[in-house]
C-alpha cells in the first residue's frame, strides 16, 4: 500500500477516487456521476441511464414490430366505417325551423353545450334567436379554406361551479365528425380528408379523420387522375405502415373486459376519470355483475367511441364538474336510453341523479297499518297503494322543482331542459 500525506488526511494512491461529473459517450452531455450505472455492481458504463433506457426501447421496439410484421394486426383494431344514429330528441323538425333541407337525407343535431344550435350532416348550420330559426352564412378560412361558424359554447367555471356562454370559431367539418361520424381515435385524428380534396365539400360521408401520415399518403394517391375511393382510405387507415409515430398496437387491444382498451400510452389507473371509464365497461360487460348485482345493465352498452379510453378522456376533461360526488348518467337526457355516449351521457352530481334512478315503488313501504313515503312524518299513512303513488310522485315533483330553481346557471342547458320535461310519475 502506497500511501502519502495531503494536509492530516492520509490518501492511498492505489484507490480509485471517480470523478463527480463525467460525459455521456452517446448523448456527449456532461452528467453528475450518479446519473451512470454500474455494470454487475463494479465497474461504471460511461452511457448515461437515460441513453441506456433508449437503446433498451428501440431494441425492444425492433424486435416488437418484427413480430407485428409477422403476425399482422389483430382484427378488433381494424377500423371500420361507422356513423351515428341522431336520437330524435335532437333533430330539428323542418316544419318547425321554416328552412328547407337541400336533400332527403339532410339531418340537422342538436349542439348539447351551445346555444340553440344545429348541425346538420351537410355542414349547415341553424341557430334559433329568440323565436326564430336562421341558417349561418359562416365564413372560409383564409389558410385552410375551411367553413368556420362563430358559435356561443357554454363552459363550466371551476372558481364559481356556474355554466357561462363564450363565443368560439368552430369548423363546420369538426362539427360534422363530432356529431355524425364514429371517430375511433380523436388524440391521434388531426387531419380530416375531404373526398377529392374538395375541403367545402361538408357531407358526412364524403370526410374522413385520419392521421397527418394518412392524410398525406392519401394525398400523395390523390392526384388527377386518380380518385381515392373510400375502399382505398380504408385501407390506407387500417395499414400499420401509415400509423402515426409511436404507434402502439399494445393500447389498441381489447383487454378491459374484452371490449375496451387505452388508446394512449400513459395513464392513471387512480384518477376519477380512469375509474369512471373502468366502471362505465364493467358495468354494461361483466358477466359477474349482471349475475350478482346489476342484471338490469345485461342489455347496456358503450359506444364504440368510449371503448377508447383516451376518446372518454377527452370528453370527461372538457365536461368536468365539481361537488361532492359526481356520477357518469345515461338516462337523464334521453329517457329509455341503453347506450353510454357523449350525445346520451352528462356529468351530475350524486344527489340529483338518484332522484331519476330508482322508481317511484322504491319510496313506499307497507306497513301494517297502511302504505308509508320516505320523506314523510312517522305517523303519516295512506290506506292504498295509489294514494301512496299519488303522493310519492308530488314529492319527487317538488324535488324537481327545487332542482330547477337551484340550478339555473349550475346546470348544463341540455341537462336543465331535459330535467323540465321528465314526468316524475314516470321515474324508473
Amino acid at each position: 500500500m502506497l500511501i502519502y500525506m495531503k494536509g492530516n488526511l492520509m490518501i492511498d494512491v492505489n484507490t480509485k477516487i471517480e470523478p463527480k461529473e463525467r460525459q455521456c459517450k452517446t448523448c456527449g452531455r456532461i452528467l453528475p456521476i450518479d446519473q451512470f450505472s454500474k455494470a454487475y455492481g463494479r465497474n461504471r458504463i460511461w452511457t448515461c441511464k437515460e441513453c441506456m433506457g433508449k437503446k433498451i426501447l428501440e431494441g425492444r421496439g425492433r424486435k416488437f414490430w418484427n413480430q407485428i410484421r409477422q403476425s399482422g394486426m389483430d382484427d378488433s383494431m381494424k377500423i371500420q366505417r361507422k356513423y351515428k344514429e341522431i336520437d330524435k330528441n335532437r333533430r330539428l323538425d323542418e316544419k318547425e325551423s321554416g328552412i328547407p333541407a337541400i336533400e332527403n337525407d339532410e339531418v340537422f343535431a342538436r349542439l348539447l353545450y351551445y346555444k340553440e344550435a344545429w348541425i346538420s350532416n351537410y355542414g349547415r348550420l341553424i341557430e334559433k334567436d329568440k323565436d326564430r330559426y336562421r341558417l349561418l352564412r359562416g365564413r372560409y378560412d383564409d389558410v385552410t379554406c375551411e367553413k368556420i361558424y362563430t358559435l356561443k359554447k357554454e363552459v363550466y367555471v371551476k372558481s364559481t361551479k356556474k355554466y357561462k356562454y363564450e363565443k368560439c370559431s368552430v369548423s363546420a367539418t369538426k362539427l360534422v365528425v363530432e356529431n355524425f361520424i364514429v371517430n375511433y381515435d380523436m388524440t391521434n385524428n388531426t387531419k380530416i380528408w375531404h373526398l377529392n380534396g374538395d375541403v367545402k365539400d361538408n357531407y358526412y360521408k364524403h370526410i374522413y379523420p385520419v392521421t397527418e401520415k394518412q392524410y398525406n399518403e392519401i394525398c400523395r394517391r390523390s392526384s388527377a387522375p386518380h380518385v381515392v375511393e373510400e375502399e382505398e382510405i380504408m385501407e390506407i387507415v387500417n395499414s400499420i405502415k401509415w400509423k402515426q409515430d409511436g404507434w402502439n398496437p399494445f393500447n389498441y387491444q381489447r383487454g378491459m373486459f374484452g371490449v375496451g382498451y387505452k388508446g394512449c400510452e400513459k395513464r392513471d389507473l387512480y384518477s376519477k376519470c380512469y375509474i369512471k371509464w373502468q366502471n362505465m365497461l364493467q358495468r354494461c360487460y361483466d358477466e359477474n355483475v349482471h349475475k350478482k348485482w346489476k342484471p338490469e345493465y345485461k342489455d347496456k352498452t358503450v359506444c364504440e367511441e368510449w371503448l377508447n379510453f383516451a376518446n372518454f378522456k377527452i370528453w370527461y376533461d372538457e365536461h368536468c364538474i365539481y361537488g361532492n360526488q359526481i356520477d357518469l348518467d345515461k338516462d337523464i337526457l334521453v329517457k329509455g336510453n341503453k347506450e353510454y355516449s357523449p350525445e346520451n351521457c352528462v356529468l351530475v352530481e350524486h344527489y340529483i341523479n338518484t332522484l331519476f334512478e330508482k322508481n317511484i315503488g322504491y319510496y313506499i313501504s307497507k306497513k301494517e297499518d297502511g302504505y308509508a313515503i320516505a320523506g314523510t312524518k312517522k305517523d303519516f299513512r295512506v290506506k292504498t297503494y295509489e294514494e301512496a303513488y299519488k303522493l310519492a310522485s308530488e314529492k319527487l315533483e317538488q324535488k324537481k322543482i327545487r332542482i330547477l330553481e337551484n340550478g339555473k346557471e349550475k346546470l348544463p342547458t341540455c341537462l336543465y331542459e331535459a330535467i323540465e320535461r321528465w314526468d316524475m310519475r314516470e321515474v324508473g
